[in-house]
This record gives structure tokens, sequence and C-alpha cells, in this order.
């Protein structure tokens, strides 16, 4: 494919918005990612300050975090076999259908005011299930939707899209809590699932072309590729560390409020607006500097440096030098996931896109096995010192797979042979 003076069309420069202008489908796919994580980062808050409501304990914080987060480690694999056979828009819908019945029957029971903790725990495990879903299929449909020029550009946009709702979605559930109680915050937050679903529904069809093997071969042959390839295996463990021993503060972010900053739902809505907001800036960043999203040097530099921020945000006990780590975290992190997720999608053929993919979510299904200690350790010994000790051993692991695979140190890892999609422009 050439351009002017014979140079790639994929070389060109191209605005921020270029995936948006260019591709019809993938604006429909960027709006439902808009309403969905809406949704996903106000229940993300609501069922945190929930817990701690209902049963007072870090630990139980800690427990719902993880029964939330651990379907991404139980169903991405077999999802990415499905993704890979069926109409990914459909498998879409599907998951997201069930999200939105997981809060709706979250909401008549507080409504009814017959909310138990374990119906707690069984909603956050069906709703994180559906999200699971949700998160691998959607990864996929990008790479369906849009044209090899605009893959790091649209993975960018996606990632704003993920990322721009942790500012209005925390910032709205506060103040919802404040006016209406947690059953109308709870309530909103199912509108958004609801609209989540009718804009995927809009989505046209997409049937890959992954071959009819055995469910089980097919299910194996994701994993062998990933182990076989260099590349792929370097990039799933610089995904799974950042995961397992980082990105737990999250999940314990209602204590931190709460107990070490003297904060409600309001002020912990603002935090997570603020994390939200660099995350964004991050995104953006991204979207508009192609290079970046394409180079393992970028990742491994600012996965440090997302280490460094969680690091200071949890030896502080001011709110706003609070705040301002969050938002450097949110940035850097967004960086990293964004240049994970191009280089991933650069390196897979479309008929395995799927399964590697979901390999890569996999690696998400991590962070409660992260959480529950970390919320084991927070209840004895407070947040702070949980956090902290996950970050330096993460660090450390990070340094020695960076040693391990000199590829990581190199400026790009592109491998434009692999890619294959349709441009999905009617």
């Amino acid at each position: 494919m050439a351009a002017h003076g014979g140079q790639p069309v994929w070389r060109e420069q191209r605005g921020i918005l270029h995936s948006l202008r260019t591709y019809p489908a993938f604006r429909l796919l960027f709006g439902t990612t808009l309403t969905t994580n809406a949704a996903f980062w106000m229940w993300s808050l609501l069922i945190g300050w929930l817990a701690l409501v209902l049963t007072d304990s870090p630990f139980f914080v800690g427990l719902t975090g993880f029964l939330n987060g651990i379907p991404m480690l139980l169903v991405s694999l077999p999802a990415g076999v499905l993704i890979d056979r069926l109409d990914r828009r459909l498998v879409l819908f599907v998951a997201q259908v069930v999200v939105a019945l997981a809060t709706v029957s979250l909401v008549l029971l507080l409504w009814l005011e017959r909310l138990t903790p374990w119906q707690l725990l069984l909603a956050a495990f069906v709703s994180g299930a559906g999200m699971a879903v949700v998160f691998t299929t959607r990864s996929a449909l990008v790479a369906n939707l849009v044209g090899r020029e605009a893959l790091a550009n649209a993975v960018a946009l996606i990632s704003t899209a993920q990322n721009a709702p942790r500012i209005v979605g925390p910032a709205l559930a506060g103040p919802l809590v404040s006016a209406f109680g947690l059953t109308g915050a709870f309530a909103v937050c199912a509108l958004f699932q609801v609209a989540s679903v009718g804009i995927t529904w809009r989505l046209p069809a997409v049937r890959p072309s992954g071959n009819r093997s055995p469910f089980w071969g097919a299910f194996v042959e994701g994993l062998v590729t990933v182990w076989r390839r260099e590349q792929l295996l370097a990039l799933m463990a610089l995904a799974t560390l950042p995961t397992l021993l980082i990105f737990p503060y999250m999940n314990l972010l209602p204590v931190f409020a709460r107990d070490e900053l003297g904060l409600g739902a309001t002020g912990l809505g603002v935090l997570m607006a603020l994390n939200g907001l660099g995350a964004v800036i991050g995104s953006v960043a991204v979207a508009a500097r192609r290079e970046w999203g394409e180079s393992p040097r970028v990742l491994v530099a600012t996965v440090l440096l997302f280490a460094a921020a969680v690091f200071a945000f949890a030896q502080t006990s001011v709110p706003w030098l609070a705040a301002a780590f969050l938002s450097i975290a949110g940035v850097m992190g967004a960086v990293y996931m964004a240049t994970t997720n191009t280089l991933l999608q650069l390196a897979v053929e479309d008929e395995i896109r799927g399964r590697v993919l979901s390999v890569y979510l996999l690696t998400w299904g991590l962070l409660p096995i992260g959480t529950l200690p970390a919320g084991a350790v927070a209840d004895h010994w407070g947040a702070p010192l949980a956090v902290s000790l996950l970050v330096v051993l993460a660090v450390l692991a990070i340094g020695a797979v960076a040693l391990r695979f000199p590829l990581l140190r190199r400026s790009s890892l592109v491998s434009e042979q692999r890619f294959s999609a349709d441009t999905g422009r009617s």
C-alpha cells in the first residue's frame, strides 16, 4: 500500500480522530465503549463503597473486588475461543445483557432492602464474568473495524473511551450516592448499561476467519502460540506483573479515601475521576504519537513510572498530593496499557487474534489474586504498607523481565505481515 512519494500510507501523519472520521462501524464501537465504561467505573466505586458500608471490613472490600475480577481469570480463555468462531458482535451483545441484568438485580435488592453480603458477592461475580467477555471481544473487534494504517490510533482511541468515563463515572457516582443513596446511583449505572446494549446491537456482524478445530484444540493453540513466540511471551510477562502487583491499589481506594485521607464517597469519586483524567491524557498522547504505541521501550519506561506514582500515592495522607500522584499514575498506566494492546494486535493474525488477546485479558484476571492478600494485609497493617510492598516487588520483577527479553529495550517491534483486518468502512 503506497502513498505519495512511494511511502506507505500507514506512515503518513493522521489526525487524532482519524479512525472515528474514517470508519463508521468503529464509531459505534467507540460509543458503546463510552457507555459501558461509564457504567463500569461507576460500578467500581459503588460496589467497593457498598461493601464497606454493608460490612465495615477492608477484607470484605478486597473479597468483593476479588470476586468481581476473578472471572477474568476463568472466562477469558474460553471467550477467546468463542470469538474466534462466532459473530463477535453477537458475543459482545449477550455479554452486555448479562452485565445489565446483574446491576438491575442489585438495584431491586437495594430498593426492597433485602440485600445481603452473599448476594453482593454473587452480583460482583456475575457482572465480572460478563465484563470479562466484553473486554475480550471488544479488543478483538478493533482490528476488524479499522485498517492497518489506523490500528495504533484506534487502539488509543478505544483506550480513551475506556478511560474518559473514569472522570465522569466516579465523579457522578459520589454525588449520586449523597443525593439519592446507593439505590439511585446503581440505577443510573444500570441505565448506562442498557444504552450500551442498544448501541452494540447496531454494530455490523463480524464473523472471524478462525479454523473449526475442536474446542479444546483451539483453546490450547492460543496458549501454545503465546509460548512459542518470544515477542508475545515478553509482552504477556510485562502485562502480568503490573496487574498482579500494582493495580490492586484500585480496589483499595475506598480504604485509602476513608481511613488514610479522611474522605467520604464524594471525595473518593474525585480521586477516581482525577485518576481517570490522567488516563485520558495518556490515551490521547498515544493516539497523537503513533510511534509511542509501537515502542517496547516506551512500554517499559511508562510501567516503571506508573509504579513510582502508585508508590508515592501510598505514602501520603494529604488529599491534594494523593490526587496529584493518582493523576500521574493514570497517565502512565494508560500509555502502558495502550502500548501493550497495540503491540499485541500487530503481532498476531486475525484467525487467532481472539485467543491471543484472551490470554492478555487473562492477565487482568490476576488482579483479584493480588487484591485479596492486599486486602488482608491492609486489614492488619494498613493499606499503605500493603500497596507499597506489592509495588516494590513489581519493580524488581519488571527489571528482571526487561533483562530476560532484550527485545523489550528496542524502539519498535512492528510486524506488518501479521496484521489482517476487515476495514469496517460500511
